[in-house]
């Protein structure tokens, strides 16, 4: 039952940095999860291996959260770039 609640707070995660990263990018939809899900991920994938890379102090975390939402927005905008040229998402 534990590993269920890691899985539910882990794509809670993902859907509070997508569904924020949509605010910013033009013509997203709201209710398109699957891009507010991957950008979510790719965003907290690769904002969370840079500020690990950087070596952020613990009393600036809000720099590694400011690099994960950046990161989701711009995941964002290329997801829906490239499920627009390929048809999957119209």
């Amino acid at each position: 039952m534990g590993l269920f609640w890691q899985i539910v707070s882990l794509l809670s995660v993902w859907l509070v940095y997508g569904v924020i990263a949509s605010f910013f990018v033009k013509n997203s939809n709201k209710r398109d999860y699957l891009l507010i899900l991957l950008s979510g991920f790719f965003g907290g994938l690769f904002g969370g291996y840079l500020s690990n890379e950087i070596q952020i102090p613990d009393n600036i975390w809000y720099l590694s959260e400011f690099l994960k939402l950046v990161f989701a927005v711009f995941s964002m905008h290329g997801l829906q770039f490239i499920f627009k040229k390929t048809g999957f998402r119209k």
